[in-house]
């Protein structure tokens, strides 16, 4: 009998080995995009500490929504990770009617991996100079100064925060994504926008679009003349992109903290480190359980903004 289990024992062990084959790394937008690009380096780095594959998987559609959905029925073997954006993981139930998928009950948190502050850009002919002079102008000029929004995205809330927080009197205008709003943007048909510093930097450098403030608690180190929005004159206002790994709801819990260890490695390491430092992003990295915590604080605090703001689901 001694001999019979002894000869299973190894068996039993290989099969709990994770991992033991590739890893797909889910990315639910296009490839080229920040989403893309963290989930391809972090991806190649993990594999190498774990001497497997990790291929990425662009499952694009519905606002992220299909790579969602598709997770969500696979495996809980930590086999299929989830490269999540912040607004996926926070507003997306308040932005469409039905969801064939929850997140509450469909996925786990892994960690968190990389913010990046939101910043505030005017068209450089709008004769404003500051975000309080932005805001006097738009009183004096109802219905004429007009935002580029992603509707429900962060760069759609963070304007109708700052209007509802300081009686401000602006317009969202819908595209389909940042580009066409950034273009529309320098071609003077909108006034304002509010951006992701780390795709933002290169159309303030060329001078094509000025700053005005950056969202954040501090100054960004990668435009240190910029103020923050509380040294513009509004307080308590914070609004970041982020990107986070979610596993399915069920993965046992020490795959969970094994990829979460790796991945707060990855993007803590100098080298990764600096690579975002130099783009306009900051690498973070977390438990589960702090991911946990932040998701729903941030879900607590923009929710409120999409209710007061009367933004109806799709």
């Amino acid at each position: 009998m001694t001999a019979v289990l002894a000869m299973h024992i190894p068996n039993a062990q290989a099969k709990e080995a994770y991992p033991s084959k590739s890893i797909r790394l889910v990315v639910p937008y296009p490839a080229g995009g920040i989403a893309d690009k963290i989930a391809r380096e972090v991806g190649e780095e993990l594999g190498r500490r774990f001497k497997q594959t990790v291929v990425v998987d662009n499952r694009i559609g519905a606002a992220g929504n299909i790579g969602f959905e598709w997770v969500a029925r696979q495996p809980a073997d930590g086999y299929t990770l989830l490269l999540a954006p912040s607004s996926n993981l926070t507003v997306q139930p308040a932005l469409f009617k039905q969801l064939s998928y929850s997140l509450d009950k469909d996925f786990t948190p892994v960690s968190l991996l990389v913010q990046t502050p939101q910043v505030l850009l005017v068209n450089p002919s709008l004769p404003v100079k500051n975000v309080q002079e932005l805001i006097a102008y738009s009183r004096k000029h109802p219905g004429q100064v007009n935002y580029g929004v992603s509707i429900g995205a962060f760069s759609h809330l963070a304007g109708e925060s700052l209007q509802a927080l300081t009686g401000a009197n602006f317009t969202a205008i819908p595209y389909q994504g940042s580009a066409p709003a950034l273009n529309d943007l320098m071609g003077g048909q909108t006034q304002f926008i509010f951006n992701e510093v780390v795709t933002a930097i290169p159309y303030i450098q060329s001078g094509k679009l000025r700053p005005l403030a950056v969202a954040y608690r501090t100054r960004a180190p990668w435009l240190p003349d910029v103020p923050t929005t509380a040294e513009a004159g509004v307080p308590n206002f914070e609004v970041t992109s982020w990107y986070a790994v979610v596993a399915r709801s069920g993965t046992p819990p020490d795959i969970v903290q094994r990829v979460s260890k790796e991945l707060h490695e990855i993007v803590q390491s100098p080298g990764f480190k600096k690579r975002y430092d130099d783009i306009g992003a900051f690498t973070v990295g977390s438990t589960p359980q702090e991911l946990e915590r932040f998701i729903k604080s941030e879900s607590t605090k923009w929710l409120t903004v999409v209710r007061q703001a009367g933004i109806q689901p799709n």
